[in-house]
């Protein structure tokens, strides 16, 4: 399947309300923990979710450098791009 950047971020949208705290605004300026509650595990279950949804690996690596949904979306639109499966 080909993404696109807006695709990706509506996708990355929906994983994360589902695992955010009840009530907590989700946009892709929000960050992980501070302003979603998702503490490390939630972090690694958000993770687990997304490589399902795009069908990609996400290296331990990555995740160091994650705040925000925002760099969630540049991580996976990278690998994605990576593998020849963004348009645009």
């Amino acid at each position: 399947m080909t993404w696109t950047r807006d695709s990706v971020r509506t996708e990355l949208l929906k994983v994360f309300r589902r695992h955010a705290e009840d009530g907590a605004d989700v946009t892709e300026g929000s960050r992980l923990v501070a302003d979603l509650g998702i503490d490390s595990l939630g972090v690694m279950e958000v993770i687990a979710d997304l490589e399902d949804k795009f069908h990609l690996h996400i290296p331990d690596e990555a995740l160091r450098e994650v705040d925000t949904i925002r760099d969630v979306a540049t991580a996976v639109e990278s690998r994605l791009q990576n593998d020849g499966r963004l348009e645009g």
